[in-house]
C-alpha cells in the first residue's frame, strides 16, 4: 500500500468538508443542525478537526486495503475509473442507507440525509481516483 497516498487522500476529503460545510452547504447544513455561527465557535476546534482527519485517514487506509489489501491482480490493475467507481458505489451502497436509517430514527432534518451522505459519496469517489492512479 501507497502511505504517500493513503495520507494525500485523506488530505483531499478533509479538504472536500471545508469546501462542502462552508460555502457550498455550509448554511443549510447548519439550519439542518440547528447549529448557530456563535455554536459553530464553541469547542475545542482542535479536538473536533483533528478527530476529523484520523477519521479521513482511517476511511482512506480501509479503501486502500479494500482496493489492495488482498493482493494485486496483475492482469487487472486498479486506475483511475475504477478507483472511482468502487469509492462511489463504496458511498452509494454504505453510507447512504446507512445514515438514513440513522437519521430517519433519530427524526432529524431529511436535508442532512443528502448533504452529509453526498459529502461522503463525493469523498469516498476522490479518494478513490486518488488511491487509484497512485497506487
Amino acid at each position: 500500500m501507497n502511505w504517500l497516498a493513503i495520507v494525500a487522500a485523506a488530505a483531499a476529503y478533509f479538504a472536500l468538508g471545508a469546501i462542502w460545510f462552508g460555502p457550498l452547504f455550509g448554511k443549510a447544513w447548519q439550519k439542518g443542525t440547528g447549529l448557530t455561527d456563535e455554536d459553530l465557535k464553541t469547542g475545542n476546534q482542535g479536538k473536533m478537526f483533528g478527530t476529523v482527519f484520523i477519521m479521513s485517514v482511517i476511511v482512506s487506509f480501509g479503501m486502500a486495503m479494500f482496493f489492495f489489501g488482498f493482493g494485486a491482480d496483475p492482469d487487472n490493475p486498479m486506475t483511475l475509473t475504477m478507483g472511482a467507481m468502487y469509492g462511489a458505489t463504496s458511498g452509494i451502497f454504505f453510507v447512504l442507507p446507512t445514515k438514513a436509517m440513522d437519521y430517519v430514527m433519530a427524526r432529524r432534518a431529511n436535508s442532512l440525509i443528502w448533504i452529509e451522505s453526498f459529502y461522503h459519496i463525493v469523498a469516498f469517489t476522490l479518494v478513490g481516483i486518488i488511491l487509484g492512479v497512485w497506487q
